[in-house]
């Protein structure tokens, strides 16, 4: 049987698992939807139970399999996403959504605190006030909830407990702790020290490089952040630096080669560090215009009484952009705000200035293309020279997106990607050396340019 590596995805609406051969070509691949449930506090949660016994099952059923040998096992999930564990390593409180959102009064006690700490939200790079942000979430509960949060000992992201069922090992790895969770100083390459002065202490675990396995019967990988796991294949296959849009809910412009320090300005524009693989500090930049995407669908479907899926057969056409240029008053990419996406430019449009749908629609895509552009440039610097920009995700199939997207970088060139599990074979080539894992063939991301 072929030697294979299985990796455990958790997004936040997803559970993906993939069985990789030592070439990367996919054995065997499963997607389940999940959703969150309601716990006591009133805030969603994630059914970590639930997602623990899919997990448990998932391995038992496919470590039987006649058709592969699974020797290695790795993980990837989204950053936010916190189980709180007692002395005994039992979680005790909820793994909370990361969609949910601050009351005022602690949110207002948050921005007092950071208002009297000059400095401290530029040193942990935190350029928002959400769940997302691990330490705050830790803040939350020691605010809300006193009691609960005294039984907390260890705060780890879920791809780091799930590690732990296999491995017993407790530990952060860079890629997690580095991706706003407001924990790491980035100056002094350590966990910050306002963790310890507020009592945050959960949070203070070793921290491990991604590619640091435990290699007993079953080669065990230290779960990765998904997004940077998506960068690993394209920094295997390509040979000069890039740009990696991944696109979903949020559209997220990483840059594995910028490791510039994000200022003030970067952060108000959702633009920040994070920690790579190796725990080198890197820029990535987010825009949460898939979210809009679907917001702007239903929207035109009311006015133009049609599907929702209606827009999604429009075709890319030239003559309209020529016309919408001519005629409406366009955004330019250095002129609009980047700090919410829930305030498109397009929003503030009247539909009754457009003769179709259609033409609406590519209005739309040009107004997020300002807004992307812009984005994405917050995390290029002059050097090392950036040639190309890959896309992958929702975006990347969006014909008109990637037409005016090519257009507007026409110094670069634009890839669209089609191979769907770029986070998961970076999660396993990340571990690859100790599998036995070879070099992964370009093909097999399925990389098309635009032209």
């Amino acid at each position: 049987m072929k030697k294979s590596c299985l990796v455990f995805d958790v997004l936040t609406h997803a559970l993906n698992l993939t069985v990789f051969d030592q070439d990367f070509n996919v054995l065997y691949h499963l997607t389940t939807p999940k959703k969150p449930q309601v716990e006591e506090t009133g805030y969603m949660a994630e059914d970590l139970k639930g997602i623990e016994k899919w997990l448990l099952d998932s391995f038992d059923r496919l470590k039987k399999s006649k058709d592969f040998n699974i020797v290695a096992l790795n993980f990837t999930s989204y950053v936010g996403g916190l189980v709180h564990l007692d002395e005994k390593h039992t979680p005790v409180f909820p793994v909370l959504d990361v969609n949910n959102s601050f009351d005022y009064k602690t949110r207002s006690k948050m921005q007092e605190f950071f208002e009297h700490n000059t400095g401290l939200l530029k040193e942990v790079q935190l350029a928002e006030f959400s769940f997302e942000t691990s330490a705050l979430q830790l803040f939350y509960i020691k605010a809300k909830y006193p009691k609960a949060f005294k039984k907390i000992a260890y705060s780890i992201s879920l791809a780091q407990y799930f590690q732990s069922l296999f491995s017993h090992e407790y530990f952060h790895d860079y890629t997690t702790i580095g991706c706003h969770s407001a924990s790491w100083d980035f100056k002094q390459k350590t966990l910050h020290s306002w963790l310890k002065n507020e009592n945050l202490n959960s949070l203070n675990l070793p921290i491990k490089a991604s590619n640091v396995c435990q290699n007993k019967d079953l080669i065990i990988g230290p779960g990765i952040y998904y997004k940077v796991a998506e960068t690993i294949p394209f920094l295997s296959i390509s040979d000069e630096p890039f740009i990696l849009l991944s696109t979903g809910a949020w559209t997220v412009a990483i840059n594995p080669f910028n490791h510039s320090k994000s200022n003030k300005i970067d952060l108000s524009s959702n633009c920040f560090n994070i920690l790579n693989h190796k725990g080198e500090r890197i820029k990535m930049a987010r825009l949460f215009s898939g979210n809009e995407h679907s917001r702007l669908l239903a929207h035109l479907a009311e006015h133009y009484l049609c599907d929702t899926s209606y827009c999604l057969t429009i075709k890319f056409d030239r003559n309209i952009v020529k016309k919408l240029r001519q005629t409406i008053n366009q955004v330019r990419p250095n002129e609009t705000a980047l700090s919410a996406m829930s305030n498109s430019p397009f929003m503030d449009r009247n539909l009754n200035n457009f003769t179709s749908i259609e033409e609406a629609y590519h209005q739309f895509i040009m107004d997020l293309i300002a807004q992307q552009v812009a984005s994405i440039k917050l995390t290029i610097e002059q050097r090392p020279v950036i040639r190309n920009i890959y896309v992958e995700g929702g975006l990347a199939k969006n014909v008109i997106f990637m037409q005016l997207l090519s257009e507007a970088f026409h110094d670069k060139t634009v890839y669209k990607v089609e191979f769907e599990d770029t986070a998961a074979m970076g999660a396993a080539m990340i571990i690859g050396e100790a599998w036995g894992a070879n070099k992964p063939k370009e093909s097999l991301l399925r990389i098309e340019p635009i032209h």
